[in-house]
């Protein structure tokens, strides 16, 4: 790779991050690209010859949070613990999205539910999101594998396909849960916090020996 190519990736990563934060923190409809390329020090020409579409931006900054998400899921699986304590502590790592109490990712990964099909226009952007969930993936299958061997999961059912719902189901639902809005005289029944770990404890016993 050429230096002016190394600059221009080193650019392009740099708009990334500065979006991620500001998505984050202001939420994807209170940012606009004007503002990204203020905070980029770069003008709005420049920004728009690395992501024409401010869409193409919020799937850039999704794939650089699934990679994030996608390291913190790997280092769990590096522990040498049994594989059913690291799919406890995988859930739990989901779980602690919610305790944000701003909710900054519940609410990002919301806003991005209305730009995921736009992926598709953009080869580039496209393959870095199916890469990050590929990752996630192949994490999730190192555990089945691992569960197979250390006897620590179920020899009855089909891991790969039980731990993969389970994880994805359980990732989405960490943060619908926390936006959803219920009758006074039902929230605190069906608090977030109450809700998830009843859904914690309902996989790990199903996946026990």
């Amino acid at each position: 790779m050429s230096k002016r190519e190394q600059q221009r990736q080193q650019r392009r990563q740099n708009i990334i991050g500065i979006a991620k934060d500001l998505f984050l923190e202001k939420g994807v409809q209170n940012i606009q690209m004007q503002d990204v390329a203020t905070a980029a020090g770069i003008g709005i020409a420049t920004l728009f010859r690395y992501f024409p579409k401010k869409e193409y931006l919020m799937i850039a900054a999704t794939n650089a949070i699934t990679e994030e998400m996608a390291k913190e899921v790997g280092k769990i699986v590096e522990q040498e613990i049994t594989a059913y304590e690291k799919i406890e502590k995988i859930l739990e790592y989901y779980m602690g999205i919610a305790k944000d109490p701003q909710l900054r990712l519940a609410k990002y990964f919301e806003s991005f539910d209305l730009y995921e099909k736009i992926a598709e226009e953009s080869p580039e952007q496209y393959a870095e999101y199916l890469s990050a969930r590929n990752k996630l993936a192949n994490f999730l299958f190192t555990v089945a594998e691992q569960g197979k061997k250390d006897t620590s999961l179920r020899s009855d059912v089909d891991l790969d396909l039980f731990i993969m719902t389970m994880v994805q189901n359980f990732s989405i639902f960490t943060y619908k849960s926390s936006l959803t809005k219920h009758d006074t005289n039902l929230s605190t029944l069906l608090s977030a916090d109450k809700q998830l770990l009843l859904m914690k404890d309902v996989f790990l016993r199903y996946i026990q020996p």
